[in-house]
């Protein structure tokens, strides 16, 4: 239960900063007595400068009125009437952004001015005959929108007792009992949805098959469920006759609530996005763009969140223009301080971008030798083959040169083999035969690029470059495949009577030894010498591409997570 209390206390949390900054927003303008009829601002203001508390006079309020088919006692009914559709709708009018122009003419060219457009488009107050004044369609609407929603509530509040009719804080008992009820509507409202309504969808989504119903459920529930809350206190604030700061804080809650349900749903869509993106990535062969998701997914949800919260603070009448433009200048400020922080963010991008290597290859860079296990926004980390871990900055990675032995498609092996002296030229023509042959029957040698030849008369050997490569994934397959041709020329050489040779010098003293022949080795006809060649060939009966058994058993590595087994250069 631990998990859903905290879940509900924190939506209630929302709910109550969002009203907390609703009421701290700017306050409606209180302007001078307005004294007649002679521009929009004085006009506009007149049914609410003598309506406020100590100037409670309808007869100077209904001044500004069109009088057309109304008795002064309907005008003054008419005044009273105006300010508790506009009080229970929230609908503050910005006295100072109305023109205190006789002669003030709309956009269109009109001489109109309309006290609250966003809240209240049917009311406008019109120049007649030099005075301007509210008009008689707009007294129409005021007292429709009266009789059927806000008269019928005056008369049940009438009928209270009268400890429900007690003021706290400039709002009746009543009015916050009946708010609390509302929320709490709103919140069953709210629990039907996700208790009730979203599991029996998502039952109904699996009977289909399809996954993108659930995901797109899975999205929509909770936004959804809380946009009912905002419908519903937005329906049934303004029936409650609250005072205009409190309705005015309750609009701009609903409004933020509202908001706030579709920025979250799209906070919610960037990990539907991102699973479609994980699944993309899986089908293809690189590692890196698995690597790239979760940063993509994590850049789009903080770029979302620091949108919507601009937007509900711009709902909620807070200057963010003023604020982006502080941000502004302390994004400058800081990034001046922090240069090598988004010059190692634009290394990570040019990597993504690049691809210059995969998660798991084994690169080379800035002095650095191991295997690539993470790229992040800043830094990319290496796993040397010592088994520690190197952290080097993303602008250092982008601009050093990489050489990533994990592309390599072949893997080179270059030896100089070294036979003595007393090798006659039909030995090493047959034993530079029977190394390629060795190389062509081994499984992982490449065919059709490789190099055997005698090079050079070293200081002390007939020197023999063997130059080949292997086609395999892994290291360890590279090092056994090595292992078994560098055998096979051992057992060439003792089959063909040469000797490897070593480091050595000959001192001849005349003076203790009498020069004489020396003993060779018996030397092979050439018919012999091409039986072995052939022999040591692909399916020859001296061919062992494995390597000699020396026992019945295969002493191979433990299996296992070994690291360093992976493209180790060691």
């Amino acid at each position: 239960m631990a998990g859903p209390q905290r879940k509900l206390g924190a939506r209630w949390l929302w709910l109550v900063v969002l009203f907390i900054l609703g009421t701290t927003s700017k306050p409606a303008f209180a302007g001078p007595m307005p004294e007649d009829c002679a521009d929009p601002r004085s006009a506009t203001d007149m049914p609410f400068y003598w309506q406020t508390e100590g100037r409670d006079d309808l007869g100077r309020a209904a001044m500004c009125f069109e009088s057309s088919g109304r008795t002064q006692a309907q005008l003054a009914e008419s005044a009273r009437r105006l300010k508790i559709v506009f009080d229970s709708h929230g609908a503050f009018v910005k006295m100072k952004e109305i023109s205190d122009q006789a002669d003030f003419k709309s956009t269109s060219g009109e001489a109109e001015i309309y006290p609250h457009a966003d809240k209240l488009p049917q009311v406008k107050v019109v120049k007649m005959g030099g005075q301007w004044v509210w008009t008689k369609a707009s007294l129409d609407w005021l007292d429709h929108e009266y009789v059927n929603g806000l008269g019928g509530i005056e008369r049940v509040v009438e009928g209270l007792p009268e400890p429900l009719k007690v003021k706290v804080f400039g709002v009746r008992i009543w009015q916050y009992l009946a708010l609390l009820l509302l929320i709490g509507v709103g919140w069953l409202g709210r629990r039907v949805i996700v208790a009730v309504v979203t599991p029996r969808l998502r039952a109904w989504s699996k009977k289909l098959g399809k996954k993108w119903p659930i995901r797109l459920l899975d999205v929509v529930a909770s936004p959804g469920a809380t946009l009912i809350t905002a419908l519903v206190l937005g329906f049934g604030y303004p029936r409650l006759q609250l005072p205009i700061k409190f309705a005015d804080a309750m609009a701009k809650t609903v409004d933020a609530l509202t908001m706030f349900s579709f920025v979250w749903a799209v906070y919610k869509a960037a990990d539907l996005f991102g699973a479609w993106m994980a699944e993309r990535a899986e089908a293809t062969d690189s590692k890196l763009d698995d690597q790239l998701v979760p940063l993509v997914r994590k850049t789009l949800k903080i770029i979302i969140a620091i949108t919507g919260a601009l937007a509900i603070l711009q709902n909620l009448d807070y200057e963010v223009t003023t604020l982006l433009t502080s941000v502004s200048i302390g994004t400058l400020a800081f990034g001046l301080a922090a240069k090598d922080t988004i010059a190692n963010l634009f290394g990570s991008v040019s990597i993504f971008v690049d691809n210059p290597f995969q998660i798991g290859d084994w690169i080379e860079v800035d002095g650095t030798n191991g295997t690539v296990e993470e790229v992040g926004f800043r830094s990319t980390r290496i796993r040397t083959f010592s088994d520690s871990v190197v952290v080097i900055p993303n602008a250092k990675v982008a601009d050093a040169k990489i050489n990533n032995f994990g592309k390599r498609q072949f893997r080179r092996c270059f030896v100089t083999l070294g036979l003595t002296y007393d090798t006659t030229p039909e030995q090493m023509q047959a034993f530079c035969e029977g190394c390629r042959a060795i190389i062509l029957g081994h499984e992982l040698t490449r065919k059709d690029a490789f190099e055997v030849h005698m090079s050079g008369f070293g200081d002390s050997a007939l020197e023999v470059m063997v130059y080949f490569f292997f086609e395999c994934d892994t290291w360890t397959q590279e090092l056994e495949g090595k292992h078994q041709v560098f055998l096979e020329f051992m057992r060439l050489a003792q089959d063909l009577g040469c000797s490897f040779a070593f480091p050595t010098q000959s001192l001849h003293l005349e003076t203790v030894a009498k020069p004489g022949p020396r003993e060779l080795p018996p030397t092979m006809k050439a018919k012999a010498l091409a039986e072995v060649v052939e022999a040591y060939g692909p399916e020859g009966d001296r061919a062992r591409p494995e390597g000699p058994k020396i026992t019945g058993k295969t002493f191979t590595p433990l299996t296992g997570n070994r690291r360093g087994s992976e493209d180790d250069g060691g």
